[in-house]
């Protein structure tokens, strides 16, 4: 499949390519321009720049994710000569963009990660797409990225507990759900949790509009309904508490946003046969009396370079962990990494 898809494959990287080439000229290596070097031109395709094209930092994010894969299919078919090519197309793209971000950032004197060039918004929503798609969770500048969440956590409960006078919102806020999993901040992506499940529209359908207001039986505008990229956003965000791949060092994220009640009076978190890029990955998540909680993993998948990361479900510094039997130096009061395949894991509180 692959090969009979790699003259699109090779078409695509070209057209980035191209569309960069037009941001390479000498007029954007300095001055009021130069924050545009080396990234996207302006578009539209964030409809929310409809009013006004603009150098849409989503753009850049989404094709550093393509080009990222576009490598790693050169690498699965041997073609070293387009894995090079692609790879210094990424990487030029990757050092081309931070450094936007910061000029950004630095010109316009803001606090939060920016959403475009022109127009230096604030759009959580967008750069939830950027910590979920590629490794900008370790790469946007850390208070920055920081006051982006808090920020937009503040409006978000001013919403939530009516004392924001608000007309709408739109449920693409789902991703940040799993933005919030991949920073750490897991009770905060809980709030999301139970605000987004509490607020489905019509409750019966199961599902979310695109657009939600404030009075249900307002004659504004719904967009699309049933939105299946927002259910789709909902899917990737709930997996993201069980499982998710780590761009940066390569390794398997489990458990990160497993809340401690869900493993009360026996209960056990079962998963079965979830797709992930190292194979189908299925597991088990109990308590082991008071003082432990035991991970049994199975499934037809090959161990990650980075190994797997495995997060204590409960608010309690671990103590020890042991893998088959045998100890696993490396653990922290939060999480363990496996460096090797274990079929049963135990957290010890």
């Amino acid at each position: 499949l692959l090969a009979e898809l790699w003259p699109a494959v090779l078409r695509a990287v070209d057209y980035l390519e191209s569309l960069r080439n037009q941001r390479l000229g000498p007029e954007f290596a300095s001055g009021d321009r130069k924050a545009c070097y080396g990234i996207l031109p302006e578009s539209v395709s964030h409809e929310g720049y409809l009013a006004q094209p603009v150098h849409a930092y989503w753009d850049d994010f989404w094709a550093l994710r393509g080009l990222g894969d576009a490598v790693h299919l050169a690498r699965v078919l041997g073609d070293t000569a387009q894995e090079r090519r692609f790879t210094a197309l990424r990487d030029d793209l990757h050092r081309c963009l931070y450094a936007s971000i910061e000029a950004t950032i630095a010109q316009r004197g803001l606090a939060y990660v920016p959403g475009s060039v022109e127009w230096a918004d604030f759009d959580v929503t967008a750069t939830a797409t950027a910590l979920t798609t590629t490794d900008a969770a370790d790469r946007l500048p850390p208070a920055a990225l920081a006051y982006t969440y808090d920020e937009y956590l503040r409006g978000f409960r001013s919403r939530r507990d009516g004392t924001l006078d608000w007309n709408n919102y739109t449920a693409y806020e789902i991703r940040n759900l799993g933005a919030l999993v991949r920073l750490g901040r897991v009770d905060e992506a809980h709030e999301l949790l139970d605000f987004f499940l509490a607020d489905r529209r019509p409750r019966a359908w199961n599902q979310w509009p695109e657009i939600s207001w404030r009075d249900p039986r307002s004659p504004g505008h719904l967009g699309d309904v049933p939105h299946t990229w927002i259910g789709a956003e909902w899917v990737l965000a709930v997996l993201s508490l069980f499982a998710y791949e780590h761009p940066t060092n390569e390794s398997l994220v489990l458990a990160a946003g497993v809340r401690p009640e869900w493993l009360d009076g026996g209960a056990q978190i079962a998963i079965e046969k979830l797709p992930t890029w190292y194979g189908l990955l299925s597991y088990t998540l109990s308590r082991v009396g008071d003082d432990a909680v035991q991970l049994s993993l199975s499934g037809d998948f090959e161990m990650p370079p980075g190994g797997i990361v495995v997060r204590s479900p409960l608010p309690r510094p671990l103590a020890r962990v042991t893998a088959d039997g045998r100890d696993v130096v490396a653990f922290e009061a939060t999480r363990a990494r496996l460096d090797r395949r274990a079929a049963n894991v135990i957290l010890h509180y």
